[in-house]
């Protein structure tokens, strides 16, 4: 069965339609609340073997449908007792298993009930969470992030509170991670302390982190440079992080001590500032700093390190390129944005890579049109291909119906071949 039509079966079962079903009345909220009660007492008239994901996960995403604060709270009232109940009877049935795989499937779809729980705020939810974490539930699990990211968009305060019930011991592996950028974020968008990280475990957790050798988990090095400036005696630790071998690890580390008023770091970020390589991550680290980045020199700085910033991008090259370099700068009226603007061709070449060498186009969508466009090309050529290009992702009338370069010269109002 091809994906249009298993869409197609999963969406006429009543879970699922409901899950895609905006609640904006209450009337609507309470007809849903009667299909949540109906699933508690007659689980099985909703199995549906072809759903992308369990009747109980259907379930769970209907609670986030509510769109008005009346709807919201029939749910509250009438519907989340339920999802409760329905909860501890997976936990308890998931808690019976004793060997799991590397991806747990239940624990998944009970971590998702826990950022229903999350987003509600109500106590008896919140408990689970905490309880959930104390287990652990799905320790490795990619959920757990997004339950602390609910969290603290609802009440940072309570947050905290809950993050400070599991600072003794920590959470293991993945968790512990997602609860130190809990922690990061606490103190670093809303002034929240004390960390919880900010413990002879936390600090011996954070140097664990900071030596890991294993590039997979970088990252999480990054999350614990992200710590220190809110840490009492972080000391020891800074060495650590100043000295990685990752280099976003040590940007973060710049910007820990800069934020803690020494001057050294404050400097290698303004050196970074002036490579396109690291002027983007750079620049955004100075600016929360209140410090001006150093002037575009030369003046395609900016968009070299805009192009990087994009190259890298897990979803396009995913790294930076060995080299970049400037192919054509114009000021020219642009028809995607129907105004004049400032465009940029960059080359860059990335050894790696396959075409090692290629061009991008900044000033309008930061793209790269791979395998269409090459660095041997006029750059009038590259600039109608991304001109159609960008035509076509506006859904734009104007827009031919294959990329081609003859139209898009002709749109740019330059010489047709």
């Amino acid at each position: 069965m091809d994906l249009k039509k298993l869409l197609g079966k999963a969406l006429e079962s009543g879970l699922e339609r409901w899950a895609h079903t905006e609640l904006d009345s209450v009337e609507l909220a309470r007809q849903a609340c009667a299909v949540i009660r109906d699933y508690e007492a007659h689980p099985e008239k909703y199995s549906s073997p072809n759903a992308f994901r369990s009747s109980f996960s259907s379930l769970a995403a209907i609670f986030q449908q509510p769109r008005t604060p009346e709807a919201q709270a029939l749910f509250r009232e009438e519907a989340l007792p339920v999802l409760l109940r329905l909860y501890d009877e997976r936990l308890a049935a998931w808690s019976k298993v004793k060997s799991r795989g590397s991806h747990d499937s239940q624990a998944n779809e009970l971590l998702f009930a826990l950022k229903i729980f999350a987003l509600y705020g109500v106590p008896e939810g919140l408990r689970r969470i905490v309880e959930a974490a104390r287990l652990p539930l799905g320790p490795e699990e990619h959920l757990w992030p997004v339950v602390f990211g609910a969290l603290v968009e609802g009440d940072p305060r309570e947050a905290l509170r809950m993050g400070m019930a599991l600072r003794e011991p920590l959470p293991p592996g993945s968790l512990g991670v997602a609860l130190l950028d809990m922690a990061n974020t606490l103190a670093r968008e809303h002034g929240l302390l004390p960390h919880l990280f900010d413990t002879p475990e936390g600090h011996e957790r954070l140097r664990t982190l900071l030596t890991d050798t294993n590039e997979n988990y970088f990252f999480c090095a990054h999350s614990a440079a992200a710590s220190l400036p809110f840490l009492k005696a972080p000391g020891p630790l800074f060495a650590l992080a100043q000295e990685h071998p990752d280099l976003p690890v040590r940007m973060e580390a710049a910007w820990a001590s800069a934020r803690l008023g020494e001057r050294a770091g404050l400097e290698r970020l303004v050196e970074w500032a002036r490579s396109p390589m690291t002027r983007y991550e750079a620049a955004k680290y100075l600016e929360e700093l209140g410090a001006r980045p150093p002037p575009s020199e030369p003046p395609e700085l900016d968009a070299m390190a805009e192009m990087c910033h994009w190259l890298k991008d897990p979803s396009e090259l995913g790294q930076l390129p060995d080299s970049i370099e400037l192919y054509d700068h114009r000021r020219l009226y642009w028809p995607p944005t129907r105004d004049k603007r400032d465009v940029w061709l960059l080359r860059y070449r990335c050894e790696d890579a396959d075409p090692a060498e290629g061009v991008g186009m900044v000033g309008s969508v930061t793209f790269v049109l791979f395998n269409t466009t090459s660095a041997d090309m006029p750059p009038e050529d590259i600039y109608a291909l991304h001109c159609c290009w960008e035509l076509q992702q506006n859904g734009d009338p104007r827009a031919p119906e294959e990329l081609s370069v003859a139209a898009g010269r002709k749109l740019l109002g330059f010489t047709v071949h």
